[in-house]
């Protein structure tokens, strides 16, 4: 896979060298066109190489599920589903953890006891499905139970203790959820060999980060909870969109972008003086604005107007999100690589793009975006 990445940027920097400017290469172009069809057409054989059924993964958590029914005394019926699924090696390999923290959270919080399953007309047996989905790009995971649910008032009342949440505020259920993921978060008034520790949900979202994955909570008091896992089919190639803000390059996965304009100044709303919120209406809703400048610590001063700038709307599991951009280029297929040593640092950031013309341009997580604007 990274020689297939290299070839591919190999054959675009030959393509786009800045040697060929202003020369009329009719016949080379349409060779270099059809090499590029051939490159990509190398690289989906090479990702599908790395691709396995998820049912591996999902197989293994039938022994942890007897285990589990030993370490409990609960009877554990595991539901399996859509075990053709094809994902990724790498990715496949990296979900076993945080399966395991998910199905032991699931037994050991969220299974009733026989008997009181059976008080409140349940089947004595507990069930928990796993379930794989390949929706656009990405392997939908979804892992349900049909236990007691989360305990909204315990979840509140630890995160009111530990600063999370204001004395009265009141939360949506979907908001008090994610704060489950915080590190060392836990309800559990005691500490098992299972769970209690308040890492396993923590080790749950540190590895969705890195599979560069969303995760979504819900749950109903007495019916069970859910837990959604979206995650792309392979890590190696991004089909991404690349923007220009100021003297940087960024790129964001293209499947997240809703829509693109330039904004009328009949569209923009500033919501605070104060901090220089803003806001850009859409039809009929109103979308608030990141600006990257901002969110990186840069100078105020620097801000060019909004109508001046063009407005990408990326979809986020907290709403949609709006970032002014100077230029926009064409969508194309780039090589991912990981940030390391100090640029690890840097927020928000799945990583770094290897592009074409040999830039390397920083790929946005908008989730983290649209959280922090949010906040």
């Amino acid at each position: 896979m990274d020689l297939v990445g290299e070839l591919s940027l190999s054959v675009s920097e030959t393509i786009r060298s800045s040697d060929l400017a202003g020369l009329e290469l009719t016949e080379f172009e349409k060779s270099a066109h059809r090499l590029m069809l051939v490159v990509r057409e190398v690289q989906d054989a090479a990702a599908e190489l790395r691709l396995v059924s998820i049912g591996d993964v999902f197989h293994r958590m039938r022994r942890t599920v007897r285990e589990l029914e030993r370490a409990t005394g609960k009877q554990i019926d595991l539901v399996l589903e859509g075990e053709e699924t094809a994902i990724d090696k790498v990715v496949a390999d990296r979900l076993y953890e945080p399966l395991v923290h998910l199905v032991r959270n699931s037994a050991d919080h969220g299974l009733e006891a026989a008997d009181d399953r059976e008080a409140h007309g349940k089947s004595a047996k507990g069930r928990i499905t796993l379930a794989a989905a390949a929706v656009g790009g990405d392997i939908q995971i979804t892992i349900a139970d049909d236990g007691r649910g989360l305990d909204r008032e315990g979840i509140l009342a630890r995160a009111r203790e530990r600063g999370l949440v204001g004395p009265e505020e009141q939360p949506e259920d979907s908001a008090l959820w994610k704060l489950i993921l915080l590190p060392g978060f836990s309800t559990a008034e005691t500490v098992t060999n299972l769970s209690g520790r308040g890492v396993g949900m923590d080790v749950l979202n540190s590895a969705m980060k890195e599979l560069r994955g969303r995760i979504s909570i819900s749950s109903q008091r007495g019916q069970g909870s859910t837990v959604v896992l979206a995650i792309p089919q392979t890590l190696a190639f991004l089909d991404s969109l690349v923007m220009r803000v100021g003297a940087r390059l960024y790129a964001t996965p293209i499947d997240v972008v809703a829509e693109i304009f330039r904004p009328g100044t009949e569209q923009i709303t500033r919501v605070s003086a104060a901090d220089g919120a803003e806001m850009v209406r859409v039809r009929d809703a109103l979308i608030p604005i990141c600006r990257l400048q901002t969110y990186y610590g840069e100078p105020a001063s620097d801000m060019t107007p909004l109508e001046k700038l063009i407005i990408v709307v990326f979809n986020t599991s907290a709403g949609q999100i709006g970032l002014p951009i100077d230029e926009i280029f064409d969508p194309q297929q780039v090589v991912m690589k990981p940030l390391q040593g100090q640029l690890q640092k840097i927020r928000a950031s799945f990583g770094c793009a290897l592009l074409a013309s040999g830039d390397v341009a920083i790929v946005i997580d908008c989730e983290q975006l649209a959280e922090r604007r949010r906040a």
